[in-house]
């Protein structure tokens, strides 16, 4: 078993930063250049300097002014660096990009992470998890998949879609958790890429693309062991979520239901100004968490395309080049009374990832800010405490994004990411492709 035991970081912050923080940041980021520990307490320790334009933001957020009664909570001082596990084991990622922590998934008694770049192939991919009784990041098994971006549970049992196989591409994978192992079911015919698993109706859906270039519906009834194919979709990347009573299979356009009689139905009324009103760019469905009645969901973000003297590049879907990704909030997609709304952000507030407790429903956002040529992000996690209102819980300041976070066990948990950076041209997201992706940070309220 493969181990990364935390290390402690203490005393980075400061409670009131001026120019001897900069100047102690930098010194640090010198004396160890080589050291990715060294990079991420300079980079901690720049968070705290943008901490005083937190409430004055906020004051000016489009967010309605019943958000200002909810006090924003400055974690700047109490976060900890929990580790960096891919920068460790045979398996180890030298690219930031692949770095990203796409996922975090609590089950069960652990934390579990996702990475890779399915881009530039950059796999095997150990399925990491972080496990709080032994405050080790460990792996049992090491994914022949280029990139693992998310993981779903059914019926208590974990899964995890292979959504680039480095196997051949007779059949495509998805992964089990079993009682004392992960289990490869390599069984889907033709997967070049498993986007999506879910469960419903007693049996198990998946969302494939085949080397024709085109999207297939499959279905099991027997665990996984053999698929059965439901019909073909469009050719990109889908996500399924489980809303009222019906599986949604979303992928670019109208989105298909599939209801207690399992015959998938396209929903020619839901276009793209039903699912994503206020927002002329949005094209598809990305992210979605469920809490009781609502559905809350982000949108993608738009492409870019690079001319560089590399040659012209198209960026990452997953990454907010031009027209920020918008969040929005179902009551009801009933044909007869279909209600989404968008909820209002700040104008460059990008919304990354959702989460949901019995609490309610939580999205991590990242404000980029550029101070005397110094890129930084003011993270925020904001809370619907009304389906209008997603008001600001909690924040902090950091050289680079959170790409992902989770609530476990009392405590918020957030994974660092970045862009390509410069190689791919002056919009990408991050400056550079930011060493201090792939970082867990965490803390408690």
């Amino acid at each position: 078993m493969e181990q990364y035991t935390r290390k402690p970081l203490i005393g980075l912050f400061s409670s009131r930063p001026d120019r001897n923080v900069v100047r102690l940041a930098t010194a640090m980021a010198w004396h160890y250049r080589r050291n990715l520990f060294g990079l991420a307490v300079a980079g901690m320790s720049l968070g705290a300097i943008g901490w005083h334009w937190l409430r004055q933001s906020d004051v000016a957020s489009s967010v309605p002014k019943a958000c200002t009664q909810t006090p924003t909570v400055d974690i700047t001082q109490r976060l900890e660096m929990v580790g960096s596990p891919f920068t460790t084991s045979q398996h180890k990622k030298s690219d930031p990009y692949a770095r990203n922590v796409w996922v975090m998934f609590p089950f069960q008694q652990q934390l579990y992470l996702g990475h890779g770049d399915s881009n530039h192939n950059q796999g095997p991919i150990p399925l990491w998890y972080f496990d709080p009784a032994s405050e080790t990041f460990q792996f049992d098994f090491v994914a022949p998949e280029e990139q693992i971006q998310t993981f779903q549970a059914i019926d208590q049992t974990l899964y995890t879609p292979g959504i680039d196989a480095r196997e051949n591409w007779k059949f495509g994978s998805i992964y089990r958790l079993g009682a004392t192992n992960w289990q490869q079911l390599r069984t889907l015919p033709g997967g070049v890429h498993v986007w999506a698993i879910q469960g419903f109706a007693r049996q198990l859906w998946a969302v494939i693309r085949r080397p024709d270039n085109r999207g297939y519906l499959l279905t099991s009834k027997d665990g996984g062991r053999t698929w059965q194919d439901v019909r073909s979709l469009r050719r990109e990347s889908a996500h399924m979520v489980l809303f009222q009573s019906s599986l949604y299979i979303f992928s670019r356009g109208r989105p298909w239901q599939v209801d207690q009689t399992l015959v998938p139905k396209q929903r020619q009324d839901l276009d793209l100004k039903q699912l994503f009103p206020e927002h002329t760019q949005a094209t598809q469905i990305t992210q979605t968490a469920t809490h009781q009645s609502q559905l809350a969901y982000i949108s993608n973000r738009s492409r870019y395309i690079s001319h560089t003297v590399q040659g012209t590049k198209i960026l990452n879907r997953a990454d907010p080049h031009l027209q920020p990704p918008g969040l929005f909030v179902a009551q009801s997609l009933d044909p007869l009374n279909t209600k989404v709304q968008r909820i209002a952000l700040r104008a460059h507030e990008v919304p990354w990832d959702l989460f949901s407790t019995p609490q309610g429903l939580y999205v991590l956002t990242s404000e980029r800010r550029n101070q005397t040529g110094q890129q930084s992000f003011l993270i925020r996690v904001r809370q619907a405490s009304h389906r209008h209102q997603w008001c600001a819980i909690l924040a902090f300041e950091s050289d680079t994004f959170a790409r992902s976070f989770a609530q476990f066990q009392g405590k918020w948990y957030f994974g660092l990411g970045t862009d390509y950076g410069s190689a791919y041209g002056r919009k990408s997201y991050t400056q550079r492709a930011h060493p201090l992706s792939g970082t867990v940070l965490r803390t408690t309220l």
